[in-house]
């Protein structure tokens, strides 16, 4: 029987400045995927099992609707997930046909660009592709164009392709050039493997607190591996791991899509005697300071240094909103006073009662005034709150999106209203929240 793996993970993608949309997909062991249906968006899974699968792709789709053709490295993935888990097999057997079902996805992508004549220099030629399978205790990567893996344990910070990683971190450093990447090769014995275009790792041991990061291309190339090494190396969970990565990656402001996931073992329970090895996990000093997570909420605005003024804008506009509305009732009360002045007195209505004369022996009935009624004022209706019970597979996003529409604008309030704290994401099945209503919500 294989061992059960608790693994927490959380994928962060971003639309570069310079693309019309997102062209960045992740899988996430078949709950969440991206076709780049949105531009910014964030998923999290956090789930017991034995088997796991993870992938990031760049540039990994085409779609032609006169010729018919539609492919994508998801519906592939999907595929070869689907396929593992049904049919029993090994890790090679698992392995070969991920490296197959990629290798096939490129060569098809490869074929409708030439057909269709795209520049080689066009981004979408870049491909790029990361995956990586837990499967019997064990860590495997696949790599293919412009896909990275890194992974942390303890102290230890490597990439997954050390064979492909270092000539290139000799070139960014400045060692070497490009011309001398060939030489160096030779010289070191340091050569790719000649399986295919799909490079796989050699399948690791994973521990307890093992890390692994998988980004594409924009990320790489804002980045450097100093400052992966700093983040990943950080004590805190998956979700600020990925969210520190696409934030330093933007402050670079090259125009690529982003996308940075985290996969972090959190518990592995053996179904044999042999214990459980941990990785140990040591301070490490690091040129970036571990604050804890902070409140955070999505914006779709793409401008440079908006997110270094944007309290300062968004204090600014409540109090001009709080100036102009003091200045109109000002006004509207000046207005009424006026016209209750200059208003002439209303006389009280005389009540003329015609008196017929009673015969005589009964005595004369003189009949009173009707009574005025004062009619009652109607009260406001009060705003509904809602409650929501929450369902298996809810979150906190999920659920301000079916209430309001927006998730990224309405999730942070909502959690403050409920008084769930940051990063509004702890929530359980049959847990009822208050749902208020928009104007409510924005006021508090």
């Amino acid at each position: 029987m294989s061992d059960i793996i608790k693994v927490n993970a959380c994928v962060y993608s971003r639309k570069g400045n310079e693309r019309e949309t997102n062209r960045d997909d992740f899988y996430m062991n078949g709950k969440f995927l991206s076709e780049h249906h949105l531009d910014n968006m964030e998923a999290s899974l956090e789930n017991r099992g034995n088997e796991y699968f993870f992938a990031v792709a760049d540039h990994m789709e085409y779609s032609d609707d006169e010729k018919k053709a539609n492919f994508s490295i998801l519906r592939e993935m999907g595929k070869f997930h689907e396929k593992i888990t049904v049919h029993e097999g090994d890790i090679d057997f698992k392995t070969k046909e991920l490296a197959s079902r990629v290798t096939e996805t490129a060569k098809y992508l490869e074929s409708f660009m030439d057909m269709n004549k795209v520049p080689a220099e066009d981004p979408s030629r870049q491909m790029g592709f990361s995956g990586l399978l837990l499967s019997e205790g064990k860590a495997i990567g696949a790599l293919f164009g412009t896909g990275h893996i890194y992974y942390c344990r303890g102290n230890v910070f490597k990439h997954m392709s050390s064979e492909k990683a270092q000539p290139q971190r000799l070139v960014e450093l400045g060692i070497i050039s490009d011309d001398e990447v060939e030489g160096f090769q030779q010289k070191y014995s340091v050569n790719e493997k000649e399986e295919g275009p799909v490079s796989l790792t050699e399948p690791m041991e994973i521990m307890e607190g093992d890390k692994f990061l998988l980004i594409s291309d924009g990320v790489f190339n804002s980045l450097g591996e100093e400052t992966l090494e700093d983040v990943l190396s950080m004590r805190s969970d998956s979700t600020y791991i990925a969210y520190r990565v696409v934030s330093e990656a933007l402050k670079q402001d090259t125009g690529e899509d982003m996308t940075a996931m985290v996969v972090r073992i959190e518990r592995i329970t053996s179904s044999g005697a042999t214990p459980v090895k941990k990785a140990l996990e040591k301070p490490k000093a690091t040129a970036l300071k571990s604050t804890p997570p902070p409140t955070y909420k999505y914006n779709n605005t793409n401008k440079k240094g908006f997110r270094k003024y944007e309290n300062a804008i968004y204090y600014a506009s409540v109090v001009i909103t709080a100036v102009i509305f003091v200045i109109i009732m000002y006004f509207v009360i000046k207005n009424i006073m006026e016209k209750l002045r200059n208003a002439d007195p209303v006389s009280p209505p005389s009540i003329t009662a015609t008196v017929t004369p009673a015969p005589t022996g009964i005595p004369e009935v003189t009949p009173e005034p009707t009574p005025e009624v004062t009619p009652t004022p109607t009260q406001a209706p009060v705003a509904e709150v809602k409650i929501h019970k929450v369902q298996k597979g809810d979150t906190l996003s999920s659920i301000a999106k079916i209430y309001y529409g927006d998730n990224w604008i309405y999730v942070e309030r909502l959690g403050m209203y409920n008084k769930i704290p940051a990063p509004y994401d702890n929530i359980s099945i049959g847990q009822e929240l208050k749902i208020p209503s928009k104007e409510e919500l924005k006021g508090q």
